[in-house]
């Protein structure tokens, strides 16, 4: 451990060689780096697929899967680690005791099941979504807890007094039919066509179909790329459209609150 002076707050903390003693900044003042989307920092930053495999009780091994952005893969191993210590509700998330073999393997207390953090540059046309950190889901983890974005981890929006918001689009019967839960195969998604990437909406938010100004379907957004809005098998709903919706493409507007349902099966 050595001491060092957090660049932050101005306090000393003690530290074992990782991302808080080469960056000078304390446990308590760490964030995951806010990571724009725009061209001006393409280049700071290399965008990851991570795993973190531990060794369990007879001889089982449990792994969890990330897509991380960072400016190297030590920085990347550092955050994989540091997600999951911040999300563990258990034990207490020591972030300064955590360091690495010179590679993989993070270096514990003596007795302790190992842990390897192993990851892989993906080519640069792989997006990340304007988180440093975001966990992907396996076939193994509840559908609610996948796409969990991470404690202290900011948000990217262009204006940071925004919320995020729902989705409106304009769509047929034909369009609506077969992305009716009853038509959907189980553990199946749907997507949208759009031009672009939506930047103002996320996970759990909600993509509405218009129909003569009534909204008649629903569904949960799962994630956004360039070109589409993926998202729950919908359900059917009669609302009032809160405003008029485009022909073709697609409109952000404020949460709506329905009390018609909500999604009750698990997609991945």
């Amino acid at each position: 451990m050595e001491t060092i002076t957090c660049g932050e707050c101005g306090g000393p903390f003690e530290t074992r060689e990782n991302y808080l003693a080469r960056n000078a900044v304390c446990p308590d003042c760490f964030e995951f780096p806010d990571v724009a989307h725009d061209e001006t920092r393409a280049e700071d930053y290399t965008v990851y697929l991570a795993a973190s495999v531990s060794a369990g009780m007879h001889g089982a091994f449990h792994a969890a899967y990330f897509r991380v952005a960072a400016r190297s893969k030590a920085d990347a191993r550092f955050f994989v680690r540091a997600y999951q210590r911040l999300a563990d509700t258990v034990n207490d998330p020591n972030l300064a005791d955590l360091a690495f073999d010179g590679d993989e393997q993070i270096l514990t207390r003596p007795g302790a099941a190992p842990t390897t953090v192993r990851v892989l540059e993906l080519p640069p046309t792989e997006r990340h979504d304007g988180y440093a950190v975001t966990k992907l889901g396996t076939r193994n983890d509840d559908y609610a807890d996948q796409l969990d974005y991470g404690p202290n981890t900011r948000d990217k929006l262009s204006d940071p007094d925004m919320c995020y918001k729902d989705v409106l689009v304009h769509a047929t019967d034909e369009q609506i039919d077969h992305k009716l839960e009853e038509n959907v195969p189980e553990d199946h998604l749907c997507y949208w066509t759009v031009n672009g990437t939506p930047q103002q909406t996320r996970f759990g938010q909600r993509i509405w179909f218009e129909q003569d100004g009534r909204l008649v379907a629903c569904g949960q957004i799962h994630s956004t790329e360039t070109g589409r809005i993926w998202f729950s098998p919908l359900w059917e709903v009669d609302l009032e459209c809160p405003t008029e919706v485009p022909n073709q493409g697609f409109k952000y507007v404020e949460s709506i609150e329905s009390d018609q349902r909500t999604p009750d099966r698990a997609h991945a």
